[in-house]
């Protein structure tokens, strides 16, 4: 499937020693309710955090929070077919700062359908409402706001031959932040279509050969300034067009069946035209890879590079390179450790109205451990580290936040 790079993939905490837990082989044993083939799983997070800088500013604003987090998995199995649903909500209660307390809530449903001649179809959706910071660590790219962000996905696989599979993918994205220019500086999101097409050719028993292409298109809030007739405008009276467009081209290799490692490791060049301006060109790359050292110790290591509208600077493009790694420990069959670092880069490529050119880099660290009391009892507490360095002094913090929690499910 030709890789593409997800705005926001950490839906909560609650969430995050289940993929620990599955990287390391010691999911928490759970059965859920059974209904002939459906299986729902429900659950609930309860965590207490300290948080240094809650407002991410250059002064302090420590805190300490009480979260609820209450959700179900769903799973569904049929011949050669299959369903898997999230639903979850979320609350956080601050001690000092109630003017922040918020809830937060999601939902995710994938489609999946496969037949003996070697077709396979995937389709999901998701919707969150959070104000988190999306953790780089996850995923994501370090933006505290409140947002709304909805998501269509899709990828259709054919094994041509024995040697030889095609995929073709394509994502719908909306993303809208709200803003409150009282408090803060306003952030643009955007609306994108894209859509990708990958070859893969078999090369050894373990190895492929693998080629994308993909095309994406974004309609970007950040391009839109109006005058009294409705036109679209930039501060200087030019037209400003809010859409924009990319090709990108990559090559690499990725791996067939094995039990131990697993990657996929691509690079290239991305040509982005960002609203009718010139033409931007830089070289991209995209990286996920596991390897199971032994039956205690994984290693994981993830990065992508491309182009997108600011979300920070209205009438701008920037490419954003990121990089993570991950081991994942298990000293004893109740405990599970992992220590993670994450580095992300910001680099505004094109600029209108002389606001010039602002680099933005985030470094993240975090060491988590899960403790299996019971059958369904897991307590965890995660101890981590933030700082952001820009051009911009008042875009500059730091941060620790530390959490203990108990997650129970069924």
């Amino acid at each position: 499937m030709a890789m593409k790079k997800k705005p926001f993939v950490g839906l909560g905490i609650g969430f995050v020693w289940l993929a620990v837990s599955a990287l390391t082989g010691n999911a928490q044993s759970s059965n859920g309710f059974k209904f002939n083939n459906l299986t729902v799983s429900p659950f609930v997070n309860l965590e207490y955090s300290y948080d240094s800088n809650v407002y991410y500013g250059k002064d302090d604003s420590d805190d300490s929070i009480l979260t609820i987090n209450p959700g179900v998995d769903l799973s569904y199995k049929g011949n050669d077919w299959g369903l898997d649903g999230k639903a979850w909500y979320g609350y956080e209660k601050h001690h000092d700062y109630d003017d922040i307390d918020q809830s937060r809530y999601g939902e995710s449903l994938r489609f999946y359908a496969e037949s003996p001649r070697g077709l396979r179809l995937v389709l999901g959706q998701s919707y969150i409402k959070t104000h988190q910071d999306d953790s780089i660590l996850d995923g994501g790219r370090g933006v505290w706001r409140e947002r709304d962000l909805h998501e269509l996905t899709g990828a259709l696989s054919y094994q041509v031959s024995e040697r030889t599979a095609v995929t073709l993918s394509g994502l719908f994205s909306d993303l809208s932040y709200q803003n409150d220019v009282k408090q803060f500086g306003n952030l643009y999101g955007w609306r994108e279509w894209s859509t990708g097409l990958e070859l893969a050719r078999k090369l050894t028993a373990k190895s492929n050969l693998l080629l994308s292409g993909s095309y994406q298109e974004y309609e970007s809030d950040g391009a839109k300034r109006f005058d009294s007739n409705g036109r679209r405008i930039d501060n200087n009276g030019r037209k400003i067009d809010s859409n924009s467009t990319g090709y990108t081209l990559m090559g690499g290799f990725g791996s067939r069946a094995t039990e131990r490692i697993s990657y996929r490791a691509l690079t290239g060049a991305s040509w982005f035209d960002y609203a009718g301006g010139d033409q931007l060109t830089g070289w991209v790359y995209s990286l996920d890879a596991n390897w199971i050292l032994n039956r205690k110790l994984v290693w994981s290591v993830a990065g992508s590079s491309y182009f997108q509208p600011s979300e920070r600077e209205a009438n701008q493009a920037m490419q954003v390179y990121s990089l993570t790694t991950g081991l994942s420990y298990r000293p004893v069959k109740r405990v599970t450790t992992r220590f993670d670092i994450g580095y992300l880069r910001e680099e505004n490529e094109y600029a209108t109205n002389n606001q010039g050119t602002v680099e933005v880099d985030k470094v993240s660290a975090r060491v988590r451990v899960d403790y299996r009391l019971q059958k369904y009892v897991m307590l965890y507490g995660a101890l981590m580290y933030e700082e952001q360095f820009s051009d911009e002094d008042v875009s500059e913090f730091d941060r620790i936040r530390g959490t203990v929690g108990i997650n129970l499910r069924y």
